[in-house]
């Protein structure tokens, strides 16, 4: 069968958790299964001296038909590192142009929108086919939560350079592919949509090493003081910009009067001290007691996972939120964890089915508020760990993800 030599662009490091958790694993995938990738990343040197990403190669993993290689542009963090922003297309571009000199390339895999100026010239420039990795509604998303302002000529200079540059996408990919159903739809009915095939591949999940734990379920209860009848109620990842903390607090808050030995659990950068000022804004009233931060490498937030029972995900619904896959869901759910996520992000509704693997939070009303923590914590407390797995594997299998990377890239090798 064909295969591909592509250039994997990004904006994130690998030696970031995002990179480790939604980067890494689809790329390693595809080099297993006999393509050519070399990878063109924006990196922090000093995260990646302490944990580059190790090459990929049939000489060290006998598993790998093909090759992953890293050849990365560091930018450095801090007001250095803000400066610096302003040149990395430039470095981009030129990191392109000479990888595209050592192999001959089908493919141009370009990673959401900031590498897409660069990645559009190389294209153009040496005739390689162009996959535009949506990766949600960028542009909207920063409108939306407040980072853009239209009303500020800088941030509307950079709205419309991005919008000529997704408009050019659309019109000259070759592949597309976006995260959800609704993203999809969204990008079909686009005046500037050249149509090309749209795959749709979600945040996916390695349902192996996110699986139910009772081991770890009990070891990390007892480092963490939860006691055996305590429902822990988990939120992972930011608490900043389009992310709902106040429906957090307020469905906790509902679960607890439910279950009066509830905790929360807040995974990722959190203090909580600051998290229960913040409740108090919100109307909630949280002690310190009951409210437990932790932060984790990416290897063990299933242990962490596996300690919880309901996992909540809330961010402002708002039009961009249609090309939304939360990581989080995909995690929750691989662990067993009934889910709670808001109406109208993106696929969640097909997926949880309200009260069948989770909730779905239709408004903001505390009518609607109990309603989602009585069905959770039913959920939780009926035993369905295992039916919520499967629904889980079904929509976020990273197995079944690089699946559909692999036959887009041998698509694009195909008519190349």
């Amino acid at each position: 069968m064909t295969k591909a030599t592509s250039i994997f662009i990004t904006n994130n490091g690998l030696s970031d958790h995002i990179g480790v958790a939604q980067v890494l694993p689809y790329l390693q995938g595809l080099a297993r299964n006999g393509h050519d990738i070399t990878v063109i990343s924006v990196e922090d040197p000093a995260k990646w001296a302490v944990t580059p990403p190790a090459p990929l190669s049939a000489e060290n993993d006998p598993s790998c038909a093909g090759a992953l290689r890293f050849s990365p542009v560091f930018r450095r963090s801090g007001m250095v590192g803000r400066a610096q922003r302003f040149f990395v297309p430039m470095q981009m571009l030129k990191r392109l142009r000479r990888e595209m000199t050592t192999r001959a390339t089908d493919l141009i895999h370009c990673r959401s929108y900031m590498p897409l100026g660069p990645s559009l010239a190389a294209a153009r420039d040496h005739g390689a086919a162009l996959m535009c990795d949506v990766r949600g509604f960028w542009i909207d998303q920063r409108i939306e939560g407040g980072a853009w302002s239209r009303s500020n000529p800088l941030d509307r200079a950079k709205i419309a350079y991005f919008r000529k540059l997704e408009a050019r996408a659309y019109t000259e990919a070759a592949q597309i592919v976006t995260l959800t159903e609704d993203a999809k739809g969204v990008i079909a009915a686009a005046s500037s949509y050249g149509g090309c095939p749209i795959t749709v591949v979600p945040c996916s999940v390695d349902q192996e090493a996110f699986d139910i734990s009772a081991e770890a379920r009990t070891r990390v209860r007892s480092s963490l003081g939860i006691s055996d009848d305590a429902m822990v109620v988990c939120y992972l990842g930011s608490s900043s910009g389009v992310y709902r903390m106040d429906l957090v607090n307020r469905v906790y808050e509902a679960a607890r009067r439910l279950v009066p030995q509830a905790r929360l659990l807040l995974m990722g950068n959190h203090q909580s001290a600051e998290h229960v000022r913040a409740a108090t804004a919100h109307g909630v009233t949280l002690e310190e007691s009951e409210v437990i931060t932790c932060r984790v490498p990416h290897a063990e937030v299933p242990n962490y996972l596996n300690a919880a029972d309901i996992g909540l995900s809330f961010q402002v619904s708002t039009p961009s939120s249609l090309g939304v896959s939360a990581t989080k869901v995909g995690e929750y759910m691989a662990c067993g964890l009934p889910v709670a996520s808001n109406h109208g992000v993106g696929d969640i509704e097909r997926i949880v089915q309200d009260g069948q693997f989770g909730a779905v939070l239709q408004n903001d009303s505390q009518d609607e508020v109990n309603r989602v923590a009585r069905v959770l914590v039913g959920l939780a407390q009926s035993g369905k760990r295992a039916d919520i797995k499967a629904q889980g594997r079904k929509h976020y299998s990273l197995t079944e993800a690089v699946a559909r990377y692999d036959a887009v890239y041998r698509a694009v090798a195909k008519n190349r």
